[in-house]
């Protein structure tokens, strides 16, 4: 019983170890065993950091009753999402099939063989108006086992064949079309990012969700499109600021929530993701750069507002990255392996109960009594939003940016509020590694180390990306594990597509970063390749789909009805396709750039663009869901893949390089430049040819401009 997931490398299955359910993990023995005992299977699928898992584990899989009504029914199976993400997709496309919505935890009903024939998401201990109890839910499912069981085998054969249908149409999206230019697609989808931004930021209504991938996409109109450039600004600096002013930022402790449960993006749902905080490292690191440039060459009446919104991103990032580092590395300093935890929880304990945002709010008396100890607050700079479900305690957030004297005011009360968070009893802490999040992790931190010029970024991810090599992966087989924990990678769990495409990617930039040239920058470069030529194998033989997995198992394969399961459009993270045609553009301009461009790499670059060419087709209908497809082609497409300057004049030279990372592109110094001129000498160049040189940034970004 408890044995099977005391040992477990997901803190999810352990938290589950002390109850009197049989639990079973995700396993061929545990459908085997219902096969034998010719009872359903009850999956039970959420993830350390969910706040209704731990509501639903408490009130129902505590209860030795209902740990007696599954183990005499039911084999009962509890899967961590985050390590096995093709049975969650799998099974939320069912659970939304069935019930027009999803979430976690979610409650799944299954044959034998895997496929689904009723499910839910949370169920109380109690009947709540029109939604049964947890308890009656088993009953009922129990009842029509053993009295109506063809009835349950039809609709679960309907509903694999429904499913299997929905997997082709979303595959079938890939083949869509692609004629459109890219610069139109980018155009037609910034029209609906412009167009969707509320008043007060977000391009949906509640809850509030940041448009990582999107924002990241629409900053090349912002840059790139004259004639879109201050609208586009506007809608970009209106969603940033709601995210960096705002409640999903934690102004106390640094980093992210993953996203807010208000309009106004007052209060977040206090669960902290790595994945989040990795893309949202990346987007404001970028944002420092893009707007303090557009201040300089294009920023006219909007000038003001985007100095500050620089500002505020930079500061921002580096709180990132400080909660990256002081809040979700693993290990301690000195230990050989370290790397990011997966979340950290929404809920800590207060007062002997577990309460959601307990680690993070605060009663208006513990506020008072840090406004005693400052000086008054300036007007209208803070904001308190009460929480709905914790009556008579705050979050904090901002109304605006802080300004001149603000600032030292602003940092003194939540350097006091940090201090007073620091007595109470920490969130738990998911320490499974996950190999993708690291890489985009890493990714970010390499990009930022550059665009903040915060060289100890870059060795921070070069610690974690050595940590992820030796660990994950394994060069006698060539092949990645997706998780690990303490240290060791869990067996039988290979990594997904979206896992090799995203630490190629870490490994990528860390190449670049350290620079091609040198023997680090080799290895990592190399490394990459490793990666990619695995990742090369997820691509099906027959259909040229992007796989998520080479090989579905055999529920899974039941469940979808033998369709290859694909991740075509960007949600929480981007498509794993995406992703994978993102790595090899960067792989492939990187090769071009440092001369040692071959074959392969044009083969790579070639493919790159056929594996994102559906977002020229989808950029006006559903432009937030290719976002991180229409920036590869953006890059592919565009007058330039990478620069040659000279070394002439260091600052602006510097400049440029941290426009070409935060765009896409590789940026090299050649000194050869010097014999075309004085000053500085930038040279652009497309796959292998280069235009002749300019003379300054702001001619450069007419070159990118060029249709």
């Amino acid at each position: 019983m408890a044995q099977r997931l005391s040992s477990s490398s997901s803190a999810y299955l352990r938290q589950h170890a002390h109850q009197e359910v049989d639990w079973f993990p995700y396993s061929d023995e545990a459908f085997e065993q219902a096969r034998l005992r010719d009872v359903p299977v009850m999956l039970s699928i959420g993830y350390s950091a969910c706040h209704w898992c731990h509501v639903m584990s408490h009130e129902s899989f505590d209860d030795p009753a209902v740990a007696q009504l599954l183990n005499d029914n039911f084999v009962a199976i509890k899967v961590d999402r985050e390590e096995h993400p093709l049975v969650d997709d799998t099974y939320m496309m069912a659970t939304q099939a069935l019930t027009d919505a999803g979430g976690w935890p979610m409650t799944i009903f299954a044959l034998p063989d895997g496929r689904t024939f009723h499910a839910g998401t949370y169920y109380p201990a109690q009947p709540r108006g029109r939604t049964p109890s947890f308890t009656q839910v088993l009953t009922a499912v129990h009842d029509a086992w053993e009295n109506r069981r063809a009835a349950l085998a039809e609709q679960a054969q309907m509903l694999a064949g429904h499913l299997a249908e929905l997997g082709s149409r979303q595959n079938a999206l890939l083949s869509l079309p692609a004629d459109t230019p890219s610069h139109e697609a980018l155009a037609a989808a910034s029209d609906v990012w412009i167009a969707e931004t509320k008043p007060e930021g977000g391009l949906t209504p509640a809850p509030k969700f940041p448009a990582t991938w999107a924002l990241k996409t629409l900053w090349r109109s912002v840059l790139l499109d004259a004639e879109r450039s201050e609208a586009a600004f506007d809608a970009a600096a209106a969603n940033l600021e709601a995210i960096l002013h705002g409640g999903l930022q934690d102004h106390v402790g640094g980093g992210f929530a993953r996203y807010c449960v208000d309009e106004h993006w007052s209060v977040p749902h206090f669960e902290k993701m790595l994945y989040d905080n990795a893309g949202l490292l990346s987007l404001c690191a970028r944002t420092a750069v893009f707007a303090q440039h557009y201040a300089q060459e294009d920023g006219g009446r909007q000038q003001q507002r985007a100095l500050a919104l620089a500002a505020t991103a930079r500061t921002a990032a580096l709180r990132a990255a400080d909660f990256l580092e002081n809040q979700l590395l693993t290990g301690s300093a000195g230990d050989k392996h370290r790397a990011f935890a997966s979340s950290l929880d929404a809920d800590s304990h207060r007062d002997g109960r577990s309460v959601e945002g307990a680690y993070y709010t605060y009663t208006r008396a513990e506020i008072n009594q840090v406004l005693e100890r400052l000086e008054a607050l300036p007007a209208n700079l803070v904001r308190l939003a009460e929480v709905a479900e914790d009556p008579g305690h705050f979050h904090l957030s901002l109304n605006r940016a802080p300004q001149g004297s603000e600032v030292q005011v602003w940092e003194e009360f939540t350097g006091q509020l940090l201090a007073l968070r620091s007595e109470r009893a920490l969130p738990g802490r998911d320490e499974k590694i996950i190999a993708g999040w690291n890489g985009l992790a890493i990714e970010a931190l390499c990009e930022a180390s550059i665009l903040l010029d915060a060289p100890n970024l870059l060795e921070l991810a070069a610690q974690v990306a050595a940590s992820l090599w030796e660990v994950h992966y394994d060069e006698s087989a060539g092949t990645l594990a997706r998780v690990s924990f303490g240290g060791k990678a869990a067996s039988g769990n290979e990594a997904t597509l979206q896992d090799y495409a995203a630490l190629a990617l870490g490994f990528e930039a860390l190449a670049s970063a350290l620079g091609r040239s040198t023997e680090q920058g080799k290895l990592w470069a190399q490394r990459t390749d490793s990666l990619l030529q695995r990742a090369a194998e997820f691509i099906d033989p027959e259909t040229s789909i992007p796989r998520d997995s080479i090989q579905l198992d055999a529920r899974l394969d039941s469940q979808r009805n033998s369709t290859t399961a694909a991740s075509v459009l960007d949600d929480a993270l981007p498509a794993a396709g995406a992703l994978y045609a993102k790595a090899l553009a960067q792989h492939a301009i990187a090769a071009m750039a440092a001369g040692t461009s071959a074959a392969a790499d044009e083969a790579d670059f070639e493919l790159a663009g056929k594996l994102s060419a559906h977002a020229l087709a989808l950029a006006p209908q559903a432009p937030t869901q290719v976002a991180t497809a229409l920036e590869v082609q953006s890059v592919i497409s565009g007058q330039v893949h990478y620069a040659a300057v000279n070394d002439a004049a260091r600052e602006q030279a510097q400049a440029l390089r941290k426009l070409c990372t935060a765009l896409g592109l590789r940026y090299r110094i050649d000194p050869a430049l010097e014999h075309q001129g004085t000053g500085l000498q930038i040279q652009p160049c497309r796959h292998q040819l280069c235009k002749l040189p300019v003379s300054s940034i702001a001619s450069f970004m007419q070159v990118l401009r060029t249709e």
